[in-house]
């Protein structure tokens, strides 16, 4: 319940940001550094606390979450460069193909771990 409350307000915090705030620009801003840094927190903590190398879901959520805290932080690295850091043309793209492989790793080990489970019914039922 706690976790529904605190996503609630992070929400409504959010949306009011965006409707008080006539830049939205620097709201998205505010946002895209919020979600990176989150999304490093979320990716150190699970890390080195969890033993997410064990499975291919922990594997491909590591994945995925590494690229989204990259392609924020790239964000926030065009944000405050003014869109003129060097290598910016190659490193964006490059970001943004790793994003999309990872999003379809985890699919393909969720497709394959759903057969997995549809091919060996359950022995406790």
């Amino acid at each position: 319940m706690k976790r529904i409350i605190g996503l609630g307000a992070i929400t409504a915090l959010g949306l009011t940001l965006l409707a008080i705030f006539p830049n939205k620009e620097t709201v998205a801003d505010v946002i895209l550094a919020g979600t990176a840094g989150v999304s490093w927190v979320f990716v150190f903590v699970y890390m080195t606390r969890s033993h997410w190398s064990a499975t291919a879901a922990g594997r491909a959520i590591i994945r995925l979450v590494v690229c989204i805290a990259a392609i924020c932080t790239q964000g926030l690295a065009t944000i405050l460069t003014d869109y003129s850091y060097p290598g910016r043309s190659i490193i964006r793209p490059m970001l943004l193909l790793l994003v999309g492989v990872a999003i379809l790793d985890l699919l393909w080990t969720l497709i394959r771990i759903q057969r997995r489970e549809t091919a060996s019914p359950d022995e406790e039922s």
